[in-house]
């Protein structure tokens, strides 16, 4: 029997999860998907790798698709060519409003494609993208979708690499963006980069106006030429800006449901090799370490499976008893709880 779990449905309670149908592979729903089932407007994949064909159909459902509401493909190591399929997808689809691509080894090249699409798709208000690899480019690429887009309000890039000029740029979008954009969140990427969100803009307002409030485009009294406040004034700017939410829908009922991944959570590590015993523990550390770049969970484990006691090359990052720590990338960790204690 194969391991791949998906689960789909409709959102009828966020609560209960007997609201959602399991399935064990993806052609019964994709299927669904493409005879456009009223019955199912979410789709959760967990806790396997998609294979390239996987992909294909999925981003192949989107461009018929016009049911589906919300789409989560977290951890499943869809990487760079993975994201471009689905990009394709994206640039025809009308009916997602959320979309969750956390935990996948995308990089540059994939964040930039999933960024382009933004361009032509009118319907995602909510797009997560944290605990990737995206650097700068990535990071360049959304500034100019920001620009365009008018219906994205949420845009999670938190815990990637994209450095402090590269998030200058997301900001300034943020300003310039018309649209319904209020909340955008940076935190874990370069020294300087936080969460940020805005009032939504009145409707008489003048992008200028917009501007002016959030401390973009100000100009100097004395030359008359334009400026750009720095980060900590922009901080600074915002802490006492509320982003106004609407009331409970679906895609924040997502967010609230699908938690970040945090210090303290049980997890268990899949293991290498086919029909390799799993591994549990507790994460204890997350954040870029000085022995390799990226980011990185650290993790202490039930028992003495691990490499270390969160010491690694004399720096320590956490502390737990001998031989039960261990540094791993996200995509090789699996949630364990409600869902999968069932």
């Amino acid at each position: 029997m194969s391991d791949k779990s998906i689960l789909a449905g409709s959102a009828k309670d966020r609560n209960v999860a007997e609201t959602y149908v399991l399935v064990q592979n993806l052609t019964p729903i994709i299927q669904r998907l493409l005879a456009n089932d009223p019955a199912v407007t979410e789709m959760r994949v967990l806790g396997f790798q998609l294979s390239n064909d996987d992909i294909q159909a999925i981003a192949y459902a989107l461009t018929e698709n016009k049911t589906l509401r919300a789409l989560s493909l977290d951890h499943l190591q869809i990487g760079d060519e993975g994201a471009k399929q689905l990009s394709q997808g994206l640039c025809y689809n009308e009916s997602l409003t959320y979309l969750s691509l956390r935990w996948n080894n995308l990089s540059n090249e994939g964040g930039a494609a999933i960024a382009d699409s933004m361009h032509y798709n009118k319907g995602i208000k909510t797009l997560v993208l944290s605990f990737n690899n995206l650097g700068p480019a990535a990071g360049q690429a959304f500034a100019a979708a920001l620009k365009r887009n008018s219906t994205m309000e949420t845009l999670d890039l938190k815990w990637n690499q994209i450095d402090d000029e590269a998030g200058d740029m997301i900001l300034d979008a943020m300003s310039e963006n018309t649209g319904a954009l209020s909340s955008l969140m940076l935190g874990g990427n370069g020294s300087t980069l936080r969460n940020v969100g805005k009032s939504a803009p009145d409707a008489r307002s003048s992008k200028r106006a917009k501007s002016m409030r959030f401390g973009f485009g100000s100009k100097d009294k004395k030359t008359g030429s334009e400026q750009t406040i720095s980060l900590e004034q922009l901080k600074k700017d915002l802490a006492n800006v509320a982003a106004t939410q609407d009331s409970m829908d679906f895609e924040e009922a997502e967010e609230e449901e699908a938690r970040e991944l945090e210090v303290g959570d049980l997890i268990e590590v899949r293991g290498n090799e086919p029909g390799a015993p799993a591994r549990r523990g507790r994460v204890r550390y997350i954040g870029t370490t000085e022995f390799a770049d990226g980011i990185w969970v650290g993790i202490e484990f039930e028992g003495p499976v691990g490499m270390n006691d969160g010491m690694v090359e004399g720096k320590r990052y956490f502390q737990c008893p001998p031989k039960r720590g261990s540094f791993l990338r996200p995509d090789k960790l699996v949630f364990l709880d409600e869902v999968y204690d069932e």
